[in-house]
């Protein structure tokens, strides 16, 4: 690649700035000064570039280079709007470029990548286009077979649903379900996964729509005969899309995950960030004590069903309000215990502790204090975590019975709740 290639960075119908792909393979992120001149109206593109109520430090964040920049891949906040495993190598192949090559695969798929972010082929700026020396062409806008990005390991499609059937998303409309595929490697995993989510909303936890789908209601989803046949797909409603007023057409609500807001790249879900920095940031920039609130709910669900993948991709913030943040609708729950006994841990440090069988009631009393919650307030905390136990306790197994989980599943979910404190307590 000789030439300096540019992405216009839109958040819904805004002109964010620019995203710069030059011959030395650095692509660097500009911020329009437009953007920046909106002050206290401006809407959030990142929590990464942005402290609600505290302006100052929002300017300084959004002109500050650091995270803005990267070598054949993107800067973080891009690189985890790209998927990853399965889904990111089949786009790949059919672009023919490297899979590290983000910016080419960002360009594929800007029209539908997760929130409200937008990217589209633009002119470089001239004060862009010169700034590392080389001329400049418009981006690529090559076709790409799947025209959108999800994120996460396992193989995913973004679906339009149209009354009962859900069409794989390759045209001008937004998919507004994410469709799972049955797994050759683990057994019954859409039901497992459908039967989590379903149990945590029983419990009280925020969960999008989720169902079980046959393959007859599902239409251009390539290589069907590569899936386990007669088994059931897994679908959740995208908490990103909108509906209009009839169902249909969705339009886009901005959300980003963790990973994003810590400006760390996928590889880096595990272990860099604890439990305690993700309530620290709902606390202060987002819905404070209501999202800390279901934060506990969702980590003493999490324990209980023996979820050892609720890593820093699997949390996401909402921005229902542009210029201030909530944490986003459960996603990505599944009891992991349920296919493997070496699975002993959560996924992040929760106040110093990981594994399942060390989690007591006095851990969630130690993350509230390190958070600095105290007194009547984290009695409160408290009591959410002992309800949610609970209700967990007495709605887990007939869930799992109901959505048709294998029984030797359920005796695996069974046996992990006997052994850890938090299923005898």
């Amino acid at each position: 690649m000789s030439a300096v290639q540019s992405l216009e960075v839109w958040l819904g119908d805004l002109l964010i700035g620019h995203l710069t792909h030059y011959p030395d393979e650095k692509t660097i992120f500009t911020v329009d000064e437009a953007y920046i001149g909106m002050g206290t109206a401006r809407p959030i593109l990142s929590l990464s570039l942005a402290r609600p109520g505290d302006e100052a430090t929002t300017e300084a964040l959004l002109r500050d280079e650091r995270h803005k920049s990267a070598s054949v891949k993107a800067p973080p906040f891009f690189s985890n709007l790209l998927p990853e495993g399965g889904l990111r190598t089949r786009i790949a192949q059919s672009l023919k470029v490297h899979e590290d090559r983000e910016f080419l695969l960002l360009g594929a798929l800007g029209h539908d990548l997760p929130g409200a972010v937008i990217l589209n082929p633009g002119d470089t700026p001239e004060h862009l286009r010169f700034k590392r020396g080389a001329s400049s062409v418009t981006a690529s806008d090559e076709a790409s077979p799947l025209k959108f990005s999800l994120g996460g390991m396992q193989m995913k499609f973004s679906m339009l649903r149209q009354g009962e059937r859900y069409t794989l998303n390759m045209g001008a409309q937004l998919g507004n379900y994410i469709v799972k595929p049955p797994s050759r490697d683990f057994a019954a995993l859409p039901r497992v996964e459908a039967a989590t989510m379903e149990t945590a909303r029983a419990v009280g936890i925020d969960v999008p729509e989720v169902l079980l789908l046959p393959p007859e209601q599902i239409d251009g989803l390539p290589d069907m005969d590569a899936y386990p046949q007669g088994e059931a797909f897994y679908a959740i409603r995208r908490f990103d899309r909108a509906e209009d007023i009839d169902g249909t057409k969705g339009g886009r609500i901005h959300a980003e995950d963790f990973a994003q807001v810590f400006n760390l790249r996928p590889s880096q879900k595990y272990g860099r960030v604890n439990y305690e920095m993700v309530a620290q940031t709902l606390l202060r920039y987002a819905g404070g004590l209501s999202d800390l609130k279901e934060m506990a709910r969702r980590l003493a669900f999490n324990v209980l069903i023996g979820n050892g993948d609720a890593h820093i991709k699997n949390w996401s913030l909402i921005y229902d309000n542009p210029t201030r943040p909530r944490l986003a609708p459960a996603y990505d729950l599944v009891s992991t215990v349920a296919y493997t006994t070496h699975d002993t841990s959560i996924a992040l440090n929760m106040a110093g502790v990981k594994r399942f069988d060390a989690i007591t009631l006095d851990t969630f009393a130690a993350l509230f204090a390190r958070i600095g919650l105290h007194d009547q307030i984290q009695e409160e905390m408290m009591e959410e975590v002992r309800v949610t136990i609970q209700r967990v306790r007495g709605a887990w197994e007939s869930g799992f019975a109901a959505a048709g989980v294998p029984a030797y599943l359920i005796q695996q979910v069974e046996a992990h709740i006997r052994t850890i404190p938090l299923g005898r307590e």
